[in-house]
């Protein structure tokens, strides 16, 4: 039994076929539009990978390619039971996976205003998919869900209470798939198996969050209502003082869509450094002297730092950090420093591992109270776990 994962971003769509029972990975590839013409990629098992620029960009171009593809992989293709699709916000009524059906999908639709740089992509590509691939199921799968275990005085702002109950103005949480999959394998990886394990994930990739993992279930984290509050990320600002906002509005006159653009777009590492969004640019040019990419780098780390250890103090203690995404998975410079600063959470890092760059691995030493591991995320397989469990019936869904 095989599943096909659809995992849409704002302007790539990664796909993948995985074997349910062993989580063998069948098919794997990609489509970025991100620069003209869209370079798509379509690997399988005993085949030969294609590679190849595509005239289309747009998701249902690149579903249609995909499905195309699968067909000339007839044992695959035919083996395929149901499609999971990502999605990245489920608001309160979606806090398990769901089959999709018309009715489903009108009421994904109205959760727009919550996720509108990120739903209306994923629902793109099921309209897309459900046209493609008539005859399976189709599951969505949702990053917020995994965070629906937050306790009130987690998920609650110190805001007008009729505001969270009324128009749910409360913390979802993020990245839930990626947090959810490194607990998982970050309790397999560990000597510590109890059943009060704590785990910090850092999450780093273009987005990022941090989240407080108490045997395997999530009890806090950085992202908000929406993907913006939290860590310093590649364009978005994480967590400012409100009060700034509406000074910058009140005073200057940008109007509340330009500074979402701007809190979205144009802040974060990019925004401090002039340069980039891109860590490895950054590394690069504070090495050669940029100060403004230094400082970029180093209000990344300091409230990095700042996150683990409220998590920590979220779990009452630590078992394991775990990083993880683009930067958690590549930068030794990013991880060493965060951790030079942690060792009274009884994290000690082994400069040697840290360096040899090789998830999935324990990069603390044999002598650290707390271990430090890095994971290769991925959301693929949880898309299967979750769709899995759906077609066996264990959800409510």
């Amino acid at each position: 039994m095989h599943i096909l994962t659809l995992n849409a971003g704002s302007s790539s769509l990664k796909f993948s076929v995985i074997e349910a029972a062993g989580e063998r990975i069948i098919v794997q590839g990609s489509a970025d539009w991100a620069s003209m013409p869209t370079r798509y990629t379509f690997g399988a098992l005993n085949s030969e990978t294609i590679q190849l620029d595509v005239d289309g960009s747009d998701f249902a171009s690149v579903v249609r390619r995909v499905s195309s593809d699968l067909n000339n992989l007839n044992d695959i293709d035919n083996s395929v039971v149901a499609v999971a699709h990502r999605i990245v916000h489920g608001g309160i009524r979606f806090t398990e996976p769901v089959l999709l059906t018309d009715v489903t999908e009108a009421s994904l639709r109205e959760l727009i205003p919550l996720a509108p740089l990120h739903n209306p992509f994923s629902l793109e590509v099921i309209a897309a998919a459900r046209q493609s691939f008539p005859g399976l199921p189709h599951i969505a799968i949702f990053d917020t869900a995994f965070h629906a275990t937050l306790a009130p005085e987690a998920y609650t702002y110190p805001i007008p209470y009729k505001w969270t109950k009324n128009w749910n103005a409360r913390r979802f949480g993020f990245h839930g798939l990626s947090h959810a999959y490194c607990a998982s394998r970050a309790a397999e990886m560990i000597a510590c198996r109890g059943t009060d394990l704590r785990l910090v994930v850092a999450h780093l990739g273009h987005g990022a969050s941090v989240a407080a993992v108490l045997n395997g279930k999530s009890v806090d984290t950085t992202m908000g209502f929406t993907p913006l509050e939290g860590l310093m990320m590649a364009t978005r600002s994480g967590s400012v003082d409100p009060g700034l906002l509406l000074y910058i509005q009140r005073e200057h006159g940008i109007s509340a869509e330009e500074l979402d653009r701007i809190l979205n777009h144009e802040s974060g590492l990019l925004g401090v450094s002039g340069v980039s969004g891109d860590m490895r640019k950054l590394e690069k040019a504070a090495d050669f002297g940029n100060k403004r990419a230094q400082l970029a780098i180093g209000i990344y780390v300091h409230r990095l730092r700042q996150a683990i250890a409220a998590m920590a103090a979220s779990l009452g203690g630590l078992d394991a950090l775990v990083f993880t995404g683009g930067i958690g998975e590549n930068s030794a410079r990013i991880r060493q420093a965060v951790c030079q600063r942690l060792t009274f959470l009884g994290l000690e890092l082994d400069t040697a591992a840290n360096r040899a760059d090789h998830p999935d691995q324990i990069i603390s030493t044999a002598a650290s109270e707390a271990q430090i591991l890095v994971l290769a995320t991925q959301e693929n397989v949880m898309l299967c776990r979750e769709a899995t469990r759906v077609l066996n019936g264990a959800t409510g869904s």
